[in-house]
């Protein structure tokens, strides 16, 4: 019988969404690009259907800002069935689906892109550093320890990785908290917003959340206190050989209210796991979770996606840290400082999890080891150790047609596109392998290659912003059990990629972002770039401008395109 119920439930889970827009992951590097592309996109659609509709234009110098009180943010969204996001892209999908003032603020930038930096410097950096309430001394005190982690874990890493951990972990707080913080501090998105209450108007599209599983074949700690010892510990074990990070993914349709997940949320379900806890502690002992299935829950993660904070899920997909815990230096050095960096989560839910997580912090006995083994206890962390880019998840889910936007350092990398196609190479040591590939063709060179290709646009005065660059591959499905992918599947990758250079070593640049965001958006609606935007850029946005021979006959107004 329970058996039964199990295919019933994996019936109802068929993929949906031909089109799917494809957020990578990034941290506020990621939130900062998406919000500089949609605002620009936003301003161009706005003005462009402006001078398509009406007979009698605005002279040059003539100001567009009483037009732009019809501005609307979610048409940018209009050609997307379902919206794949990772990591700090899912902070940006949170607060567009879910904060309508973080939709007036993406309008402001819209309306008036040169006040674009302190438009976000204002509204979004300011009152999440007042709400964290970092100061510089503690700040810059663990610099250096923070660097060895951050080298440990990721090998160099980038400035970005090192000032987000910095922040982190000077905050001394736990992801799920820093998260909590970070969205309700910049879009008033509480903790008690759950996944499938009301949207912001315009948002009804399928959201896939994607992170990952962490399955370790070893020990990996729950519980480790300063100097070792209490250590608890958890392992996954199934019948066939699973990856230590398995791809998975909250699905839910946005205003669905308390329902179950559109979407399956791990593609092997028919391979129960199962977790096995053990103590190095007096009697603590060990426990089993026994055999697992579908969400290895046995369908109770599924079944109450709806219910569950958008906060939390949005912070598991977000965990960049959270592999730390496989190993025992950094869960020393997370002693040590105090914060946690993993989100937990077993059948009860996040709460419960949080609950037990908290509980076993203050004392573990064989009554708790055991309550870790009934509800699978396990974490989940960064979608980025399955898949950065969003790409096979939404591959996975039935997109036909995928419009991709990353985020690169400095310059237009292939790196984490490629790696996903035959014969290309992993780009985080921890990724495994055996994820990939997704696409049997064209191959991962034949891509690199591809972004050589890439148009870009004219930047317009950037400091940080260093190359928008954008290009089409047709690519060809491979059979993929870990992603749940068919072989042979024809797919179109419209790919936009954003690369900028952001000088943060220290905690006053955070408002460099706010300059990305703006330089985005300037680009994004420079003059320089109408011709290109107009014709290759907002058909993949807006279909109502999917022909730019529409606007050949219209005059070009360039005061008004700015």
């Amino acid at each position: 019988m329970a058996l039964l119920v199990r295919l019933a439930l994996l019936a109802l889970l068929r993929p949906t969404g031909a089109v799917t827009l494809a957020l990578q992951g990034g941290g506020i590097r990621a939130l900062a690009s998406d919000a500089g592309l949609v605002a620009g996109i936003a301003r161009v659609s706005h003005l462009s259907h402006l001078s398509h509709n009406e007979s009698i234009y605005k002279q040059s110098g003539d100001s567009d800002q009483t037009k732009m009180d019809t501005l609307n943010v979610m048409r940018v969204l209009q050609n997307f069935d379902t919206v794949s996001s990772v990591s700090g892209s899912s902070w940006f999908a949170a607060e567009l689906f879910f904060s309508n003032s973080f939709v007036e603020l993406l309008k402001g930038i819209a309306s008036s892109p040169f006040t674009a930096s302190v438009q976000f410097d204002q509204q979004w950096i300011q009152p999440w550093l007042l709400a964290t309430d970092v100061q510089e001394p503690k700040f810059d005190g663990i610099q250096s320890l923070v660097r060895l982690w951050v080298k440990l874990l990721l090998g160099t890493g980038d400035e970005d990785t090192i000032f987000l951990a910095q922040f982190f972990f000077a905050s001394g707080l736990s992801w799920n908290h820093f998260v909590d913080v970070l969205l309700k501090s910049t879009a008033g998105i509480s903790v008690n917003r759950q996944m499938g209450s009301t949207p912001v108007s315009g948002a009804s599209h399928t959201w896939l959340v994607d992170h990952t599983v962490l399955l370790p074949t070893s020990g990996a700690c729950i519980r480790q206190g300063k100097l070792i010892f209490p250590r608890v510990t958890y392992g996954a074990a199934a019948d066939g050989v699973l990856p230590a990070y398995l791809p998975a993914k909250f699905s839910i349709k946005l205003g669905s209210g308390n329902s179950s997940a559109p979407l399956s949320y791990i593609a092997q379900p028919e391979e129960p796991i199962q977790f096995n806890f053990r103590g190095l502690c007096l009697g603590c002992g060990s426990a089993s979770s026994g055999a697992l299935y579908v969400d290895m829950a046995n369908g109770s993660l599924i079944n109450s996606t709806g219910a569950f904070p958008v906060v939390q899920t949005v912070a598991a997909s977000s965990a960049v840290f959270g592999s730390a815990i496989g190993g025992f230096v950094f869960s020393e050095i997370a002693a040590q400082l105090t914060a946690e960096v993993a989100v937990w989560i077993g059948t009860k839910g996040f709460e419960a999890a949080d609950e037990l997580y908290d509980t076993l912090q203050s004392h573990v006995d064989a009554d708790l080891m055991s309550e870790l083994g009934k509800t699978a206890f396990h974490a989940l962390i960064d979608g980025g150790f399955s898949d950065g880019t969003g790409i096979a998840q939404a591959v996975s889910a039935g997109a036909s047609e995928v419009v991709v936007v990353l985020n690169s350092f400095s310059t237009n990398q292939p790196e984490y596109v490629a790696q996903l196609f035959q014969g290309g190479t992993v780009v985080k040591p921890a990724v495994p392998k055996e994820l990939f590939p997704v696409f049997q063709s064209p191959s991962a060179s034949a891509v690199q290659t591809a972004f050589t290709e890439f148009e870009t646009l004219k930047l317009h005065n950037s400091s940080y912003l260093k190359v928008i660059a954008f290009g089409k591959i047709q690519a060809t499905t491979a059979e993929n059990k870990f992603f749940g992918i068919q072989g042979g599947r024809d797919v179109t990758l419209n790919i936009i990629n954003i690369c900028s250079e952001l000088s943060i070593g220290f905690f006053a640049n955070f408002e460099n972002y706010g300059h990305l965001v703006q330089e985005v958006a300037l680009t994004i609606s420079d003059p320089a770039n109408r011709d290109v935007v107009l014709s290759q850029l907002m058909p993949l946005f807006d279909s109502s401008l999917n022909s730019f021979r529409s606007f050949q006959s219209t005059p070009p107004l360039r005061r008004q395109f700015i």
